[in-house]
């Protein structure tokens, strides 16, 4: 019995052994992998990649990278690897010997900055960053950042993952130029798709975003939400992105209940494609000094050109926004029709159809006219209401009696534009637009 047991637990220590001396073989190829992936995911190769070094260890495993973002210069990165039968952790943090992580160092006295990242054998990876507290001052200002962590899931070809972001605080002060205070910042973004572009969704929410200029009236939005969502059928994208607000306070007015969706679809996927790879070589040909992108460029231009004759299309599905004297309304699109459909050049104006419907309350009309006028003044020193409100009177009648504006019941203000076939009408009347 004795003899069967010892059997059994060296044949059990030899394949654990075995398994781990498998997982750290495995870690290194999928290191090298996920670098791999990490290039070809990027557009135009934005972001580089390089392996450095890599020792390879029964139990943990060093390896050190360089990265560096649209050509500029490098970035050194440690890796401190440790690779189970379960599964692998890696500990990335800066190079010490580095010119940024001192400069880092400097500015953070205190643990080191690190990411730590979980992998499975598949690939799969699991990465989360927490940032407590940091703050750096120098003689052009100061930045002071609370409760930032942030943490993302992703496939093992980059193509599928989720990504979240969270902010407590975020103060920054530039000396006579200004400060942006942001509270309570929360991202999601989920990635089910990589094509010629991400697809996907994502939603922010800020509860509150204060802009204080120098000599400027100040800008704070509370409660702000944003929504996107990218989609792919039949070879077409589509986009649309949808932004809200209940409160802004901007040039001592109070607006609220503002919202905007917006719709972009008909971009053809292979045209879109063929641009990137295109702007791609541009990129890497605009660094050799002796070529000629001439011939590049004109390709570029009629890839552009191509696209927006492929048929795109931009909706505003929703526009409002409330003042303390009435609101405004609007919807309205914008097409590029395809080549197909119109005979001419890009720029003929047979090649867009368009239209736009806006009803604004005289009230709201008043508030914008002297919004934009405070935005122009110096701190406080707005001109005063009443004058403005005469001018805007004065503004609106005239706009009446041009026909760009109709009065409707209840003091409100209408106006219908359109646009087919290269002809104009406005209100129900045509004019020209040459």
């Amino acid at each position: 019995m004795k003899k069967i047991f010892s059997i059994l637990m060296v044949l059990t220590i030899f394949i654990l052994f075995s398994l781990t001396w498998y997982c750290s073989q495995k870690t290194e190829q999928l290191f090298n992998d996920q670098i791999t992936a990490i290039s070809q995911a990027s557009p135009a190769e934005l972001v580089k990649v390089e392996l450095v070094d890599y020792q390879r260890k029964l139990f943990a495993s060093k390896a050190e990278t360089a990265v560096s973002i649209n050509g500029g210069k490098e970035v050194r990165l440690n890796h401190q690897i440790r690779h189970f039968v379960w599964g692998i952790e890696m500990i990335t943090t800066l190079s010490p010997d580095s010119a940024l992580a001192k400069n880092v160092t400097t500015n953070f006295p205190h643990d080191p900055l690190q990411l730590t990242t979980d992998f499975s054998l598949l690939g799969a990876s699991k990465s989360r960053f927490i940032l407590p507290q940091f703050q750096i001052e120098d003689e052009s200002g100061n930045l002071k950042i609370t409760g930032f962590s942030a943490g993302w899931d992703l496939n093992s070809d980059l193509t599928m993952g989720n990504f979240v972001c969270f902010l407590d605080n975020l103060q920054l002060q530039l000396a006579d130029q200004g400060e942006l205070n942001l509270a309570n910042l929360r991202i999601s973004i989920q990635i089910t798709d990589v094509q010629e572009a991400p697809l996907g969704n994502g939603t922010l929410h800020l509860e509150k975003l204060q802009l204080i200029g120098d000599e400027k009236p100040a800008i704070e939005f509370k409660n702000l939400q944003y929504r996107g969502e990218t989609d792919l059928t039949q070879g077409l994208f589509s986009s649309t992105a949808e932004l809200s607000f209940p409160q802004l306070t901007l040039a001592g007015e109070t607006l609220s209940d503002g919202r905007i969706k917006l719709t972009l679809s008909g971009i053809d996927a292979e045209l879109l494609q063929d641009l990137q790879q295109t702007a791609g070589n541009l990129q890497q040909q605009a660094l050799d000094q002796q070529s000629n992108p001439l011939e590049l460029q004109l390709r570029l231009f009629g890839l552009y050109s191509e696209l927006l004759n492929s048929g795109i299309t931009l909706t505003l599905e929703q526009l409002f926004l409330n003042t303390a004297n009435g609101g405004l309304s609007g919807t309205g699109s914008l097409a590029l029709l395809k080549e197909s459909v119109v005979k001419g050049s890009l720029f003929s104006l047979e090649a867009i159809k368009a239209n736009f419907q806006m009803e604004i309350d005289h009230g709201a009309f008043v508030t914008g006219y002297q919004l934009f006028n405070n935005l122009q003044s110096s701190g406080d020193n707005y001109q005063n209401k009443t004058v403005l409100a005469e001018q805007a009177e004065q503004i609106s009648g005239g706009l009446i009696q041009k026909g760009i504006f109709t009065r409707q019941a209840g003091d409100r203000f209408h106006m219908d534009f359109s646009l087919v076939d290269g002809k104009g009408r406005l209100n129900g009347k045509s004019f020209q637009l040459n």
